[in-house]
């Protein structure tokens, strides 16, 4: 973490080292309470036992404060919190019968939502997801324990029935056993089956989960939805590396159907926090859901927050909890818990209005630059103005910081010397231009600057960008990191196409492969012999590989777009030169 960022933490009050380390302790010890049920008793009803024992303390800690739904809020400055214990109906539930919503007026009626589910599945569900619940509370005892009403008005939820018992692996099985006997159907004319498979698959993508969320979401009245600024859904972050999904099968399918907006900007928000604070993330979850997408589902913004590790979500491989009986509190761990605090801490400080960093990086920290005249209107005229784009990129997750200054600029040839007059902006865009781009906006043009070379003062002295040795060959690896970037982001955008055109490749692969081997006569003789020990084994082996493309490899391949796209962007870009590191001038 860079010192402009930690001055910047101290600034707006956000959380320290020391405080998000003793929270996870709290977190830790209220995980360990929260996965243990009495003798007897059913892992629901320990849960609703757990989440009623909770008001109840609440009513008593918070005496007077705690108002029952429908009460009308008192004026004052004081926080108050609203409880909506919320039954759900039959055919809604899975596992939990209740929703518990808990609200916090703000000076403001613009809502932010902050949802975990409580439910577990045939387990302790420590990871999965107490530790989302867990978080959940603390936000919402400090909030009652402010001095003063917050900016905004938030919502806790603690959701009931989000599970429903096919996750991770397990419904990549059923995806890939779904496509794999569609397209052989297809081969051999049964459309009664194709018919079938074409229904289900989807189904086994969506599932019938986060059933709660959705109910709470339909019981609003529509300026109650229309209100809701953001919601984030924290789930599972005991253990592995952070996501913050930019899509996943059940958002997927239900984007195809319905406006799903909102999602892109706030999930921008939640990987700049991400970037502030120097923790890794993944983008792409190849299956799962939770509740976040209920608020999608009904046009409002949604992000989400998981942990995932190799196993973590695959009770049918071997070191899998989620949703089995290891899912215990020793198996969750402080850094992931950090991780999701620091986050959400930005995002509550910047959704309320607070100051937004406005220079993440010193001049010299950067590595790769591109200069661009710009003319912006201003009334009926325009003005002429230099823009230096400048971009980090060596986060330890490959990820990067972009930063657009206003320059001041002297030519000399193809090389020029630039004086930084302010920023202008930054942001996460995978290439400098759309950075640019989008801080133009409509007030204007923009063109690149073709340069060879750009020194940069600095005040630790000059920074020198230069083109590489051999631009043709690097802008030949741009276009193919351009193009495999843009492959593998298809693949996040339309990840059901994709999927069933992979499962349907493959079986025509598998189909020509048979008919070039049956040629041979030997070949012919033992397949048959041993027929359904060979057509078991071809049938075995195709699913086997679809459930590897769909739960592993197209999966990573999405999550890696980025990557691809950025160093496309690197190539074609000034490199910082390392031969002339910054030089102390006068």
């Amino acid at each position: 973490m860079t010192g402009r960022v930690e001055r910047w933490l101290r600034a707006s009050r956000l959380t320290s080292d020391e405080s998000v380390d003793a929270r996870v302790q709290d977190l830790l010890e209220s995980i360990r309470r929260g996965a243990e049920r009495g003798d007897g008793e059913s892992w629901d009803a320990a849960n609703e036992r757990k989440a009623d024992e909770f008001l109840a303390w609440l009513e008593r800690e918070f005496a007077g404060r705690v108002l029952a739904h429908g009460t009308p809020v008192p004026d004052g400055d004081g926080p108050v919190v609203v409880v909506q214990r919320q039954l759900l109906p039959p055919f809604a539930r899975r596992t939990t019968r209740y929703n518990y919503a808990f609200t916090v007026p703000g000076r403001s009626p613009r809502r932010l939502v902050l949802v975990a589910h409580y439910d577990t599945w045939r387990g302790p569900g420590a990871d999965d997801n107490t530790t989302g619940e867990e978080i959940v509370k603390q936000y919402l005892l400090a909030a009652l324990r402010a001095e003063r009403r917050p900016p905004l008005t938030h919502t806790y939820l603690l959701a009931g029935s989000e599970e429903c018992g096919l996750i991770g692996f397990t419904s990549q099985l059923v995806l890939g056993v779904g496509l794999s006997l569609c397209n052989v159907a297809w081969a051999y004319g049964v459309y009664a089956v194709v018919g079938l498979s074409a229904v289900l698959i989807p189904l086994a993508m969506f599932r019938f989960g986060v059933s709660g969320s959705r109910e709470y979401v339909r019981s609003l009245s529509p300026a109650e939805r229309e209100s809701i600024d953001g919601a984030i859904s924290v789930d599972s972050v005991g253990e592995g590396r952070l996501y913050i999904p930019d899509s996943s099968l059940g958002a997927t399918f239900a984007r195809a159907f319905l406006p799903l907006e909102g999602h892109e900007r706030l999930n921008d928000t939640l990987q700049e926090a991400a970037h502030l604070h120097a923790i890794q993330f993944n983008t792409y979850l190849a299956g799962g859901t939770t509740d976040h997408i209920s608020f999608l589902e009904a046009g409002r913004p949604g992000a989400a927050l998981v942990a995932l590790a190799p196993g973590k979500a695959s009770p049918l491989v071997f070191g899998g909890k989620i949703h089995t009986r290891h899912d215990t509190a020793d198996r969750v761990y402080p850094e992931p818990l950090g991780q999701s605090l620091r986050i959400l801490d930005t995002w509550l400080h910047l959704a309320q209005g607070g100051e937004r960093l406005a220079e993440p990086r010193e001049l010299d920290e950067f590595h790769y630059a591109r200069l661009f005249r710009v003319r912006l209107r201003v009334g009926p005229g325009a003005s002429e103005e230099w823009w230096l784009a400048l971009k980090d990129a060596v986060e330890p997750n490959q990820r990067h910081l972009n930063a657009v200054y206003r320059v001041e600029v002297s030519l000399d040839g193809d090389r020029a010397r630039c004086r930084a007059n302010g920023i202008v902006g930054w942001g996460v865009e995978t290439g400098l231009e759309r950075e640019v781009a989008d801080l133009v906006a409509e007030r204007g043009e923009w063109e690149r600057a073709r340069v060879r070379e750009v020194e940069l003062q600095t005040p630790a002295g000059v920074v020198t960008f230069a083109r590489r040795r051999h631009p043709r060959w690097a802008a030949v690896r741009a276009a193919g990191q351009r193009l495999r970037g843009w492959l593998e982001s298809l693949i996040g955008t339309h990840s059901f196409l994709t999927f069933f055109l992979t499962a349907f490749l493959l079986a025509r692969g598998v189909e020509q492969a048979l008919a070039l081997a049956f040629r041979w006569d030997a070949f012919q003789q033992v397949f048959f012999e041993w027929f359904w020990v060979g057509a078991m084994a071809v049938l075995v082996g195709q699913i086997a590989t679809v459930v590897w493309l769909v739960g592993t490899r197209l999966p990573a391949m999405a999550d890696n777009s980025y990557k691809h796209l950025s160093r496309a962007d690197n190539l074609g870009s000034l490199r910082r030169d390392r031969g002339r590191e910054p030089r102390v001038t006068t």
